[in-house]
C-alpha cells in the first residue's frame, strides 16, 4: 500500500504548472532526484510542443483572414488567443529553464563529489 501511495505522489510532481514562479519551483524541487526533475523537464517539453502547435494553428487562421475581418471580432479573438498562448509559452519556458538549471547543478555536484 505504501509503495502505491509513493508512486502516486511521485507522479504528482510531473504536472506542468505555469502559475508557479521560478522561486517556488526551486524550493519545491530542491530535494528531488535527478530522474524526477528529468520527468518534469520532459512534461514541460511536451506541453511546450503542444502549445507551440496551437499557436501555429492560430497564426495560420489569422493569416487566412481577409484584411477586413482582421480588424473585426474574428481577428480580435484570434489575436487574443494567440497572445495568451505566447504568454503561456513564455511562462512555461521560464519554468523549464529552472528545472534544467537545477538538473545541471545536481550533475555538477555529482561530478565534483566523485573527484
Amino acid at each position: 500500500m505504501a509503495v502505491v501511495a509513493a508512486g502516486l505522489l511521485a507522479g504528482c510532481g510531473n504536472k506542468v504548472d505555469e502559475t508557479k514562479t521560478p522561486a517556488q519551483i526551486r524550493r519545491e524541487i530542491a530535494n528531488w532526484s535527478s530522474a524526477r526533475i528529468q520527468k518534469s523537464i520532459d512534461a514541460y517539453n511536451q506541453e511546450i510542443a503542444k502549445r507551440t502547435a496551437e499557436l501555429k494553428a492560430e497564426l495560420a487562421k489569422l493569416k487566412q483572414l481577409p484584411v477586413r475581418e482582421l480588424l473585426g471580432d474574428a481577428g480580435k479573438q484570434l489575436k487574443v488567443k494567440a497572445d495568451r498562448l505566447v504568454e503561456s509559452l513564455c511562462k512555461l519556458k521560464d519554468n523549464l529553464a529552472v528545472y534544467a538549471s537545477e538538473l545541471k547543478a545536481k550533475a555538477e555536484a555529482r561530478v565534483k563529489a566523485a573527484k
